[in-house]
């Protein structure tokens, strides 16, 4: 019940205290359970002020290294494998879009311009005789053994 009540003065204390408090404290200025040190947030006993979910340091079996408590200097950002993960679908749904509307709606980039329908061309423009014209001479290789006209 002792423990409770602390938690609640604490809570109320910080309340009072939020606008005056300017600067992050560390190590062995962070006196108390209610401040946030690293990625906790709030006692543990009080639900309204401890957030603490669990975070995110790396998957280690696929070839992370595992991120520390702390930094002295923070790391680039993208070199863990949900980065990579979230990245590639990123990517890949990008591309997909591309080139969906690459090879259907072309026009957009490309201009429109006028496709004729097969049967609007004539048999001289695509190169196909008459029918009444002789056939033409076959250089073919007839009752010749495989491999002697070659």
């Amino acid at each position: 019940m002792l423990g409770n009540k602390f938690v609640a003065q604490l809570a109320l204390q910080q309340l009072r205290n939020r606008d005056s408090r300017h600067r992050f404290a560390w190590g062995s200025d962070a006196v108390g359970p209610n401040v946030p040190v690293g990625g906790k947030m709030g006692a543990s006993e009080n639900p309204e002020l401890h957030t603490y979910d669990g975070d995110y340091r790396g998957t280690i079996s696929k070839g992370d290294k595992p991120i520390p408590d702390y930094f002295y200097r923070t790391p680039t950002t993208g070199r863990t494998y949900i980065d990579r993960c979230v990245t590639y679908f990123i990517s890949a749904v990008i591309w997909a879009w591309f080139s969906y509307h690459m090879y259907y709606h072309s026009g957009h980039l490309l201009g429109h311009w006028y496709m004729p329908y097969l049967t609007e061309f004539t048999d001289e423009e695509l190169g196909i005789p008459k029918d009444s014209a002789e056939d033409p001479e076959y250089w073919g290789n007839h009752k010749k053994e495989y491999g002697t006209y070659r």
